[in-house]
């Protein structure tokens, strides 16, 4: 007997998208995400927010809000939030805008910056856009532009905690992003997934950030997944510029001179993975490292965690 197969479109559920512009960026392209059972729960929610949306938002959502997660996730309920760029912009534009993004002043004329101008020309040429440009020192203004108008006005939206302990997100450059912002003492977040930092961007740009912190402040308090792939640390010339390995290391290192009393680290050289296969092991990981819930690291909370996740269960029978 043969099938009678009728496809039909599928939504995801809980799922929002919608533009918004901001003053001085551009055009951004919003993914939301809501928990199962938001609408009658009376809870506000902390945020877990990807930059790179385009990129790093479905893997996030499918961690915390997949259906696999949705039969019995122990991570906390948490509103998932993707801030990327539209996809009619091309994707030179993508890439000048993230670097413009992410990254503090930076010239661009050390060895580094130097390919990823070679790149972005080799990429605008190819798209017919002989006029973009790509530069740096954007971060303040993207920062408040998260801080300042893009929480406050989904919060106004959607059941979200403004004083929660909120989630970052980046890879790459936007891995970089994470890092500026956790040593940027206004940063609304506390909780911080660096996958494969470009830690060699902006000549050193997170030593400074880092130094000037601790200048100031007695304390971090801040949860850190920190992580880059065992093969992307010597991949090549560029990828050693990027200095993924020595970047994570260094952090490592850093944390235990500083001897904050509130920040913690969890840091991994993840074995037979690239710059482009490690997201999808890491955000998973990382999401478990900062709520304190990964196997091996925090055994107590772990355990604490599934305890409570098995009643929850008990109580749906």
């Amino acid at each position: 007997m043969s099938l009678s197969v009728e496809p039909q479109p599928f939504q995801s559920q809980n799922h929002h998208q919608f533009e918004v512009t901001a003053e001085g960026l551009g055009r951004y392209v919003i993914d939301v995400s809501l928990p199962t059972g938001h609408e009658t729960s009376g809870k506000q929610y902390p945020v877990v927010l990807a930059v790179d949306g385009n990129l790093l938002f479905d893997m996030v959502q499918t961690t915390l809000h997949g259906r696999f997660a949705q039969a019995g996730s122990i991570l906390p309920p948490s509103i998932v939030v993707g801030v990327g760029y539209p996809a009619d912009e091309g994707f030179a534009s993508f890439f000048g805008r993230r670097n413009f993004d992410f990254h503090d002043d930076w010239a661009m004329t050390d060895p580094l910056g130097k390919v990823l101008l070679d790149v972005f020309d080799g990429l605008k040429q190819a798209e017919g856009k002989p006029d973009l440009v790509i530069g740096a020192g954007g971060y303040p203004r993207f920062m408040a532009f998260l801080k300042d108008e893009l929480l406050p006005a989904l919060a106004r939206a959607y059941p979200i905690d403004l004083g929660a302990r909120h989630t970052l997100v980046g890879d790459s450059s936007g891995g970089y992003f994470a890092l500026r912002a956790m040593f940027d003492p206004q940063s609304p977040f506390r909780r911080y997934l660096a996958i494969s930092p470009g830690f060699g961007s902006a000549e050193n740009g997170i030593v400074r950030a880092e130094a000037a912190y601790a200048a100031t402040q007695k304390d971090l308090d801040v949860d850190l997944f920190l992580c880059c792939g065992r093969v992307e640390i010597d991949e090549g010339p560029v990828r050693g510029m990027c200095r993924f390995g020595s970047g994570v290391t260094w952090l490592a290192e850093q944390f235990a001179i500083r001897q904050w009393p509130n920040a913690r680290i969890d840091w991994e050289i993840m074995n037979h993975e690239d710059h482009t296969s490690i997201a999808t092991r890491a955000v998973a990981a990382g999401l478990r490292s900062v709520h304190r819930l990964r196997p091996g690291v925090h055994a107590a909370e772990l355990a604490q965690a599934m305890a409570a996740a098995r009643a929850a269960m008990n109580e749906k029978k």
